[in-house]
């Protein structure tokens, strides 16, 4: 579900992708540190905080160059919206709202319909525009802000992913389950069970 538009001739292009390869991930790294650290004066410690390497990392291009990210991460009934950045110079183009609605698409394509996030106080009038509503009257701080805790509902997915799925598009990138795999091109090859000893090998 990898998302290339251009509105309108002229407008630039916006591509939403999973980051998949290594490089992707350090542009995600590298956008958060010039807003959060950069921009807010986030120490390291506190913006790099154990949980990359347990999340989905979304990146977001405009005319091609880094422009935005977003992390997620999955728990038992919603998913978390964290690390939203959009660099400085890509600012204004209201490019974020799409941001979050490729993610909240990938959220319920794999069968989640809630979406949970720490909001600093001050996005709350934009973010309401987007159906998000505190769940409590609860104000928290960290990192030198002042959060609510806020969720929003989304429309369950006709196609969502289940044990009932079929099991090769299970195999599929997690942002590509409409397109072949890797592992169906195998298929051609049979099952020649290349573990057991060569008398037991089976030949398709």
């Amino acid at each position: 579900m990898t998302m290339q538009s251009a509105t309108m001739p002229g407008r630039p292009v916006v591509t939403i992708k999973l980051a998949s390869t290594s490089d992707e991930l350090m542009q995600c790294f590298a956008l958060r540190a010039a807003v959060f650290m950069g921009e807010q004066a986030c120490p390291y410690w506190e913006e790099f905080d154990g949980n990359d390497y347990a999340a989905s990392h979304i990146i977001m291009y405009v005319d091609g160059e880094p422009a935005g990210c977003m992390r997620l991460r999955w728990f038992q009934s919603f998913c978390k919206f964290e690390r939203c950045v959009v660099l400085k110079s890509f600012r204004g183009l209201g490019i974020h709202h799409a941001l979050n609605s490729w993610c909240k698409d990938f959220a319920r394509r794999k069968g989640y319909t809630k979406v949970y996030l720490h909001l600093q106080k001050r996005h709350m009038p934009m973010m309401e525009k987007e159906g998000f509503r505190r769940v409590d009257d609860r104000v928290f701080r960290f990192s030198d802000h002042e959060y609510y805790a806020v969720y929003c509902e989304l429309a369950a997915a006709e196609d969502a992913i289940s044990l009932g799925t079929e099991p090769m598009v299970m195999n599929r990138p997690e942002d590509r389950l409409d397109l072949e795999g890797v592992l169906e091109k195998s298929v051609v090859r049979g099952a020649s069970n290349p573990h057991a000893p060569r008398p037991e090998r089976i030949a398709n």
